[in-house]
């Protein structure tokens, strides 16, 4: 560090999410995020390399919050799924993400997103033909690592391209912050997030998988259909389902024990949306307001809230591969609650990180993560019952429920 220089202060170690806005905006590559052992990470700075220019600082939306004031605070809303039926079924919900990337593509753009790299590690990655859209496809809950995204998104767009990216709250305003400027040809896309496991435990939990099944991992899918949207299933390999004890890190992920510290004090969730856009599951559909397409809604909708007006532009763009229809916010809200609360921190998450150092993962999820009674009579029922008795009973319960909230139209 140069001499009279001022030691960079970034942002406590507790809230920083690893967006990775300071590694990437630094001059002489004096930052590195590097895994703590947890295995999320943080960056680490060089004092030999770094010459106090305080770039780091600046570009931390943590300790600098970007200005999303000219976003909607009530967004305008859609229900969605994708026309093209075998985009539909490989999404996580009803694939609107996949029609807003290819609507980029279409002008010769480029889209980043998290997709698994040759080691099963969720990386973000370019992706510039249409073929490449579908390692982007499909939740991952698990953090991915920015590595060197944020400057490629930066030199595409000085190229006069057009980019899109889409990522968690947190990684859309480290972009923001990132690039300190706004270019008309970048469209962000955030989406409804519960919280980040780390990195570290999903590839224990996969190496555990391996060791149990005799096999090498080489996809893995967190949201199936095979049971229908609703009831999604972790599937392996494509042909290897994740059931009962197996799901152990999905147990963890919802029981909220998994996630990095800085989620569940998140300061990129809430209203207005970080993004231009936003996408989700639309969980509750029809229970508020009446659907007009029901027999849809077991293959999966899509939650867009269109946040601005070059979100309402790129969703114009998309369009054509969509089925749409106006939504309405308050029943958005109602089946998304992590849209503006974070994640409630459970008291185990004190020791569960520091017992993945020093226990195997069958340890580790003998101590935390077994499944209650009730537990394993809903996963029971969602692995095991007939399709058609599921969807016919959730029908029969999104009826009662519109009946009940007063049979209410959009």
């Amino acid at each position: 560090m140069e001499k009279n220089k001022r030691q960079p202060r970034l942002c406590d170690k507790l809230q920083c999410t690893g967006c990775a806005a300071c590694d990437s905006v630094c001059p002489k590559d004096a930052i590195k995020m590097m895994p703590e052992a947890d295995g999320f990470l943080h960056p680490v700075i060089d004092d030999e390399l770094c010459i106090g220019c305080l770039a780091c600082e600046k570009a931390c939306p943590v300790l600098n919050p970007v200005d999303v004031s000219g976003n909607a605070i009530e967004p305008e809303v859609y229900a969605c799924w994708n026309l093209d039926p075998e985009v539909r079924a490989e999404s996580s919900s009803g694939g609107a993400f996949s029609a807003l990337a290819a609507a980029v593509i279409d002008k010769g753009g480029y889209v980043y997103g998290a997709a698994y790299d040759e080691n099963m590690v969720v990386r973000h990655r370019e992706c510039h033909t249409h073929g490449d859209i579908e390692l982007l496809r499909g939740s991952k809950y698990v953090q991915s690592e920015i590595g060197s995204t944020f400057r490629a998104v930066k030199r595409r767009l000085a190229e006069g391209a057009k980019v899109l990216f889409v990522g968690t709250p947190c990684q859309v305003s480290g972009l923001r912050a990132y690039l300190h400027r706004d270019y008309p040809g970048l469209y962000c896309c955030d989406f409804i997030c519960h919280g980040t496991p780390s990195p570290l435990l999903f590839s224990k939990y996969l190496q555990w998988i391996e060791q149990r099944k005799g096999i090498k991992i080489t996809k893995f899918n967190f949201r199936s259909k095979r049971g229908g949207w609703n009831d999604s299933m972790r599937s392996v390999n494509e042909n290897l389902w994740i059931k009962g004890e197996n799901d152990a890190f999905c147990i963890a992920f919802y029981r909220n024990v998994s996630l990095r510290e800085s989620c569940y004090s998140c300061p990129s969730i809430g209203l207005p949306r970080k993004g231009d856009i936003t996408v989700a599951d639309f969980w509750g559909i029809g229970m508020m307001y009446k659907f007009h397409s029901p027999r849809e809604i077991p293959g999966g909708v899509s939650l867009v809230m269109v946040n601005n007006g070059r979100g309402a532009a790129l969703l114009d763009a998309a369009k054509a591969r969509l089925s749409w229809s106006r939504g309405r916010f308050d029943e958005a809200l109602s089946g998304n609650g992590s849209m503006v609360r974070p994640a409630i921190r459970p008291k185990n998450r004190d020791t569960f990180y520091q017992d993945m150092s020093r226990l195997d993962f069958d340890q580790l999820r003998q101590k935390y993560l077994t499944q209650s009674g009730k537990e394993r009579v809903i996963a029971f029922m969602q692995e095991n019952a007939p399709r058609m008795f599921l969807t016919n009973l959730r029908s029969l319960v999104r009826y009662l429920t519109w009946k009940r909230n007063g049979s209410k139209r959009v």
